[in-house]
């Protein structure tokens, strides 16, 4: 314990045994229910005042990043005179958090660590002790008096004693303080990306229909044009503008349906009467068309069921992309679509690098990314855990078999369900 100035034993006036147990069992039962940083330091610091008949009491934490003293709250700052922040070593405060000790202070007007907020404001005297979370200091708490006053052993003891019982709750309000901003900002955060997204999807919505619109129109229109070269052109030119705008609004749902996802809300399907066959094999002509090598196997001519046709359409079109994307040196991908008992199976196999075997029970998990894949291609992450999502809202599954160096199987199996009531 560092002591600046006389020091005295103890006296009358100090409080007693029972005074200290009775306002410690009362500090105990009004912070018990307390969690708010500001209100708890408040309650301690207006019986700690009463009990060691002080000036002034105040509370600080330690904001480790800073290397300062943030005050918490003091019964002797106004509005007019705030108490500014101190640095470690300043006041006795600061000595207290420096040393990790009491430090009493007699003598305050010509003590050489004297702080100047405290020295400008009259304090004859004071003591400080830390706080204390195992073996770290977390803040500290100091007596300050605007008359002579020669500190007692007993009152560095009390003091002493009310820090050890506020540190640990002091410090857990603290925790609950940041989390309940961080989730608040989070929840703030989440809400603006999907005020952005839906603004975005809304906005985009009808300039892309419109695009669709005329492209259908022209597309049209195109065979009556000559010379027929040109017409057939067009035509084809007609064709890929309807199915980038039928991309991209497919890129729009997607995104809205991550955010969803990732909010915990679950997705609502518009299941129609769809063809898996005709669907598949659009799809593959898509690929085609990019200059990719597909083989297509269809063992009927339709396969029909009740599902959501645009979302079964980017769980396809994700999982051909990956079987390109991971392949080596252009080689084909083969695709077949069956009806496999009373469900639906489409399979897309690729000859590409695989699937380490330590990755394979993690490749559905969102941002999840295999090892042997973060420097090959660019991606999210994201992809197979929406996949995995759309299949189980159809009651279905989608499951991954894979070698390293041979290439990787995924099946998509969907029961036929029942049309809406």
């Amino acid at each position: 314990m560092q002591v600046a100035g006389p020091w005295r034993p103890s006296m009358q006036s100090d409080p007693t045994r029972e005074q200290v147990f009775h306002a410690l069992h009362d500090i105990a039962v009004a912070i018990g229910g307390v969690l708010e940083p500001v209100e708890l330091a408040r309650l301690v610091v207006d019986r700690a005042r009463e009990l060691l008949n002080a000036g002034a009491v105040g509370v600080y934490v330690y904001e480790e990043s800073a290397r300062l003293l943030e005050p918490v709250y003091s019964s002797d700052a106004r509005e007019s005179s705030p108490e500014p922040t101190i640095p470690i070593g300043a006041g006795a405060a600061g000595q207290a958090l420096l040393l990790g000790e009491p430090v009493v202070v007699n003598d305050y007007v010509n003590w050489p660590h004297a702080g100047t907020w405290a020295a400008a404001n009259g304090v004859q005297s004071a003591m400080a002790v830390p706080l204390q979370v195992a073996d770290r200091c977390t803040g500290a708490m100091s007596v300050r008096s605007y008359e002579p006053r020669l500190w007692t052993h007993d009152d560095v003891q009390t003091l002493r004693l009310l820090a050890t019982q506020i540190a640990p709750v002091f410090e857990a309000a603290r925790l609950f303080e940041r989390t309940r901003a961080a989730h608040q900002q989070a929840e703030a955060a989440i809400k603006l990306r999907d005020d952005v997204l839906a603004g975005v999807s809304h906005d985009l919505a009808t300039p892309l229909a419109r695009i669709r619109l005329y492209a259908e129109l022209i597309e049209a229109e195109a065979p009556n044009l000559q010379p027929p070269a040109a017409a057939e052109q067009i035509v084809g030119w007609s064709e890929r503008i309807v199915s980038a705008t039928v991309s991209m609004t497919s890129i729009m749902q997607e995104l809205v349906d991550v955010a969803r996802l990732q909010m915990g809300q679950p997705l609502r399907l518009d299941v129609r009467r769809t063809d898996l066959v005709s669907l598949t094999r659009r799809l593959i002509d898509e690929q085609l068309a990019a200059g990719r090598s597909l083989t297509f196997e269809a063992c009927v001519d339709e396969l029909v069921g009740w599902w959501d046709e645009p979302r079964l359409s980017r769980v396809l079109s994700n999982v051909l992309d990956n079987a390109f994307n991971y392949s080596l040196g252009g080689a084909s991908v083969d695709v077949v679509v069956e009806p496999v008992e009373h469900a639906a199976v489409v399979r897309v196999r690729d000859r590409g690098i695989g699937i380490p075997h330590d990755d394979l029970p993690r490749v559905f998990e969102s941002y999840y990314r295999g090892s042997n894949v973060v420097d090959r291609t660019a991606g999210s992450g994201l992809g197979l855990a929406v996949a995995q999502q759309i299949a189980e809202l159809h009651h279905g599954s989608i499951d991954i078999v894979s070698e390293p160096g041979v290439g990787t199987v995924v099946t998509l199996r969907l029961p036929y369900s029942c049309p809406p009531e």
